[in-house]
C-alpha cells in the first residue's frame, strides 16, 4: 500500500537525523519548508498560512507534524489540522511532549495536550509521540556554560530521564513507515536511565578532563534571569513550568517505548557526551 509521507520541523535536533532514518528505510518522503528552496522532495507550506498547508498536505498518506514553538503554537496546530482534514491526510504522527495533558496544571503539558486533543478531534487516525527532555540541551543551551565549567539548572537536583534526540527520530521512522501499527498510540519517550545534572556534570568532567559543576539554583532566580535576558513572557512562563516539573520530581521516569519499539536501548549520556564531545572543546 502507498505511503507518502511528509515530515515538517525537517532541520531541527529530531527533523535532520529523521530524514537520515527514512531514506535508510527506503520510505517515500517529502519534507516542508516555509521557503521555496533547491532541496529535492521539498514542499512548502507556512503553518501560519492555512492554505500553502493544505497545498502542501495534498497527497500525503502520513504526516510528520512538529510545531515550532512560538506564542500562537496553539492557533498553527488548529491550522494545521484543518489542512490535513481538507487535504485527505490519512494518519498524523505528532512530536508532542511528555506528560501532555490538557488538564495539566503546568502550562507546558497543558499546552501539548491541547494540541493532542486537538488533532484526535479532526476523526484522522493519530499517534503521539511524547519524548522527556532532549540530551541535545547540553550542546544548545549549555554550551557555553560546560566551556566555563558551571552549568546552572533549576531542578532542585532532581533526576531527568532525558531522551537522546536521535532516538527519537528513529522512533518516528519506524511509526511512520507502518502506521496502521501504532494507531491509537501515544508512546512516552525516555532515555533508559534517570540521571541528576550533578551525574552529568561528574560524566562531562571525565570525558573532557576538567572539573565541570552542576548549580541547583530556585526556580524564581531561573526566572528573574530568564526576564534579564529579555524573554517573552509566555515562553518564560512555559519554561518555568518545566522547571517546576523537574524539581517536582516528575520529569525521573523511565519508559520501555524506545527499547519496545527500535529493539534496542535508548542511548546513555555517556554515550551522547562521547559522541559530541566536540561541541565543548
Amino acid at each position: 500500500m502507498a505511503n507518502k509521507i511528509l515530515v515538517t520541523g525537517a532541520t531541527g535536533n529530531i527533523g535532520k537525523t529523521l530524514v537520515n532514518e527514512l531514506k535508510a528505510l527506503g520510505a517515500d518522503f517529502d519534507v516542508m519548508s516555509s521557503k521555496a528552496q533547491s532541496v529535492t522532495h521539498a514542499r512548502v507550506g507556512d503553518f501560519n498560512d492555512p492554505t500553502s498547508l493544505e497545498r502542501a498536505f495534498t497527497g500525503i498518506d502520513t504526516l510528520f507534524l512538529l510545531l515550532p514553538l512560538t506564542e500562537n503554537k496553539l492557533q498553527l496546530a488548529k491550522n494545521a489540522a484543518a489542512a490535513a482534514v481538507a487535504a485527505g491526510v490519512k494518519h498524523i504522527v505528532r512530536s508532542s511532549g511528555a506528560g501532555a495533558d490538557p488538564t495539566s496544571s503546568f502550562a507546558l503539558p497543558k499546552l501539548q495536550g491541547e494540541i493532542d486533543a486537538l488533532l484526535e478531534q479532526t476523526g484522522i487516525p493519530t499517534t503521539f509521540l511524547r519524548p522527556a527532555g532532549f540530551m541535545q540541551n547540553y550542546v544548545t543551551y549549555q554550551k557555553q556554560a560546560i566551556k566555563d565549567g558551571t552549568i546552572y539548572m533549576a531542578d532542585a537536583g532532581q533526576a531527568q530521564s532525558l531522551i537522546d534526540a536521535r532516538d527519537i527520530a528513529a522512533v518516528a521512522a519506524r511509526v511512520l513507515v507502518n502506521p496502521a501499527a501504532h494507531v491509537g498510540r501515544a508512546y512516552t519517550l525516555t532515555g533508559g536511565e534517570a540521571f541528576t545534572g550533578a551525574d552529568a556534570a561528574a560524566t562531562l568532567s571525565t570525558l573532557l578532563g576538567c572539573d565541570v559543576k552542576h548549580v541547583s539554583v530556585p526556580n524564581a532566580a531561573a526566572v528573574s534571569a530568564m526576564k534579564e535576558w529579555q524573554m517573552p513572557a509566555w515562553l518564560i512562563e512555559l519554561m518555568d513550568s518545566l522547571n517546576k516539573i523537574v524539581s517536582a520530581g516528575y520529569a525521573s521516569g523511565v519508559s520501555p517505548d524506545v527499547e519496545n519499539i527500535l529493539g534496542r536501548k535508548p542511548r546513555t549520556f555517556a554515550t551522547f557526551a562521547s559522541d559530541h564531545a566536540a561541541y565543548w572543546r
